[in-house]
């Protein structure tokens, strides 16, 4: 009876929906060229070894992706980008499994500085502790180091 019941539970198609607002000082072609172009310089997470690249294609069907040695990983594929404007990706972001998940990062531009809004949503089959981790990873990459990269400029 209770191994039915916990396979039911882990099988709960489950979702989550994380909305970040970062307020960065320089231009929306800055920011873009840091999401893009730069990416390896900022975003810290990686799945493979210590020293492996980050690489972003900033064209439609484009990935996003990390290489070493012997081996890498896809951290997503660009279904929609709009220089300086918008990028939408799908990708796992470190989840495995039964997974769909999108992320996008839209730029406004008010005055001397770009409003990034990120948006993230996953769902299917999610652990439990994925939704913070990734809402505090989203805050850390973007509030914290790609701003300090971008304003560090």
């Amino acid at each position: 009876e209770k191994q039915t019941m916990d396979q039911t539970k882990a099988n709960k198609i489950d979702s989550f929906q994380i909305e970040q607002e970062v307020v960065i000082h320089a231009t929306k072609e800055t920011v873009f060229k840091a999401l893009t172009e730069d990416i390896n310089n900022w975003w810290k997470f990686r799945v493979g070894e210590e020293n492996s690249k980050l690489i972003f294609e900033p064209y439609l069907s484009g990935r996003f992706y990390e290489e070493w040695g012997n081996g890498g990983a896809l951290w997503g594929n660009i279904t929609y980008i709009k220089e300086n404007e918008e990028i939408r990706l799908n990708g796992l972001l470190g989840m495995s499994g039964a997974v769909n998940s999108f992320y996008s990062y839209r730029l406004t531009e008010d005055g001397e500085q770009t409003i990034l809004q990120l948006t993230h949503q996953a769902t299917d089959i999610l652990e439990p502790h994925w939704e913070d981790a990734h809402r505090h990873g989203w805050n850390e990459l973007l509030a914290v180091n790609l701003k300090k990269f971008v304003e560090q400029q």
